[in-house]
C-alpha cells in the first residue's frame, strides 16, 4: 500500500521560469521514504547526495479501524492448488487498520513548493483511492481487486526560513498528513483436502405427530423414549457427491436412450457425455472386453470410495460443466466387444452405462450403452435390426480385470 500512494503522487513535474514567465527547465521531485530529519540531515552532509525539491514520506502509527468492524465472520474458504493438486484453503476475514503517513515537502523556492502543493491538493478533496490485490500467498484462482480510500487531513504547516546560519542555504518546508484505510491479513490455515462426499442420515416416522422431542431428531443415531409410543426408527441415508454425474451419452450428434448396437465404430465417430460436473473431468477411460484393443492401459488408484479403474486414456475436450466430447475409432479387424466410457476426477467416476437415462428406463440392471458387432455388417447375412442387444452373460459388468472394469 505505501508502494501505491508514492506511485499515485510521485511523478510530480515543475517548471522552473524566467523573469518574463517562460518556463526554461522542469524538475522531477524526488520522493523519499524517511522521516523530514533524516533528510534534512543529508542536505547538509558532506556529501552532497540529496538535492532539493523533494518529498520525504513515513509512516507514524497504525491503528485499528473501529467503524470498519461490522461482524465476526470468520472469512471463507476456497478452492487453491498445492503443486497439481486441489485443496481446500481458508482465508480469515482481515482487520481493518488506519495507516497514519506523514509527508513532509522541502523545496529551496516558494515557486516550487507551490507547484508541488497543486499538484496534490485539487485532487484530494476528500480523497483519492488506490487499487490493489489479495496477497499472492494466498493463491487465489483469480485475483481480487481491493480499494482503499487515502485520506488527506486537510491542514498543510509551512515553516519558512528566518534565522539561518550563513553556511545554510535558505528552504521552505511543508508538513501534512494522510491516512490510507487499509487491511491487515491472517495467515491462512493449512490447506486441507476437499470434501467429496456428504452422507445424512433422515430418520423417518410416520407418528411424529404424536412426538414432542424434536430436538432428537437429526442425522445423528437416536432412540424414542419409551413413553412415545413409537417403533424403531427407520433411516435414510442420503449422499451427495463431487463425483462426475451422467444423465446421457450421444453418437455422432444422435442422444442415445436405450442400448445401442454399432456396426460402423470403426469409423471415427463423435461421442458426447452428458452431465454435471464435468468441468473437473481430468481423464476419461474408455473400457471394452476386447483386450486387444488396448495399446496403452492404464490403472488409476487412490479413490477414497471407490476401487482402482483401468482403460485406455481417450483425449477430451470439456465443453461447459455440462457436458465434454472426444472422438473414438475403431480398427475394422476387430472382433465384437463392448463399450463403455469412464469420466473421473478427483472425487471419483461414474460410468456412462449406468446414467440416469438408463437406469430410469426400467430396464433392470443396466448395460453398456454401446455395444460393436461384426456379425451384423452384411458379412454373415444378418440384418441390423432393433432385435439387438446384449448378451445376458456380459462379462464387463460384475468384474475386474486387465481389460474389464467393475462396478462398485
Amino acid at each position: 500500500m505505501l508502494t501505491q500512494f508514492v506511485a499515485a503522487f510521485d511523478d510530480i513535474v515543475i517548471g522552473r521560469f524566467n523573469k518574463s514567465r517562460d518556463e526554461k527547465d522542469q524538475i522531477a521531485v524526488r520522493y523519499i521514504y524517511a522521516p523530514k530529519q533524516r533528510v534534512l540531515y543529508d542536505l547538509v552532509n558532506e556529501n552532497k547526495t540529496l538535492t532539493l525539491p523533494a518529498v520525504a514520506v513515513n509512516v507514524t502509527g497504525v491503528s485499528r479501524d473501529e467503524s470498519r468492524v461490522f461482524n465476526k465472520l470468520d472469512g471463507f474458504y476456497y478452492q487453491g492448488n498445492i503443486g497439481e493438486d486441489k485443496v481446500t484453503r481458508h482465508l480469515k476475514a482481515p482487520v481493518p487498520i488506519n495507516i497514519n503517513l506523514s509527508v513532509s515537502i522541502l523545496s529551496r523556492y516558494q515557486t516550487d513548493m507551490d507547484q508541488i502543493l497543486s499538484n496534490f491538493v485539487p485532487f484530494c478533496n476528500p480523497y483519492v483511492v488506490i487499487s490493489w490485490k489479495i496477497p499472492d500467498e494466498f493463491g487465489l484462482s483469480v485475483d481480487q481487486e481491493i480499494r482503499s480510500e487515502v485520506m488527506w487531513n486537510g491542514d498543510i504547516s509551512l515553516n519558512y526560513p528566518t534565522d539561518l546560519p550563513g553556511n545554510q542555504k535558505a528552504r521552505v518546508t511543508a508538513d501534512t498528513s494522510f491516512t490510507i484505510k487499509g487491511w491487515l491479513f491472517k495467515d491462512t490455515d493449512n490447506p486441507s483436502g476437499n470434501i467429496f462426499y456428504i452422507d445424512s442420515n433422515f430418520n423417518l416416522e410416520d407418528k411424529l405427530i404424536t412426538y414432542d422431542n424434536y430436538d432428537s431428531l437429526s442425522a445423528n443415531t437416536y432412540t424414542y423414549p419409551t413413553s412415545s409410543g413409537l417403533d424403531t426408527p427407520r433411516t435414510e441415508t442420503v449422499r451427495v457427491s463431487g463425483l462426475p454425474f451422467v444423465t446421457g451419452i450421444s453418437l455422432d450428434g444422435v442422444r442415445l436412450r436405450e442400448d445401442f448396437i454399432d456396426v460402423n465404430l470403426f469409423k471415427n465417430s463423435n461421442i458426447i457425455i452428458e452431465g454435471t460436473g464435468m468441468n473437473f473431468t481430468e481423464n476419461v477411460l474408455l473400457s471394452t472386453n476386447d483386450s486387444t484393443y488396448y495399446t496403452n492401459l492404464t490403472t488409476i488408484t487412490g479413490f477414497t470410495r471407490q476401487p482402482d479403474i483401468s482403460g485406455q486414456v481417450i483425449s477430451f475436450s470439456a465443453i461447459n460443466d455440462n457436458s465434454i466430447t472426444f472422438d473414438v475409432g475403431l480398427s475394422s479387424s476387430a472382433t465384437d466387444r463392448d463399450i463403455r466410457f469412464i469420466p473421473y476426477s478427483k472425487a471419483g467416476y461414474t460410468f456412462t452405462d449406468t446414467s440416469i437415462l438408463n437406469v430410469l428406463s426400467g430396464k433392470g440392471t443396466p448395460t453398456t450403452f454401446i455395444k460393436v458387432d461384426f456379425s451384423v455388417m452384411g458379412l454373415e447375412g444378418y440384418p441390423l435390426t432393433a432385435d439387438y442387444g446384449f448378451p445376458a452373460n456380459n462379462d464387463i459388468i460384475g468384474t475386474q480385470g486387465a481389460d474389464t472394469i467393475s462396478i462398485p
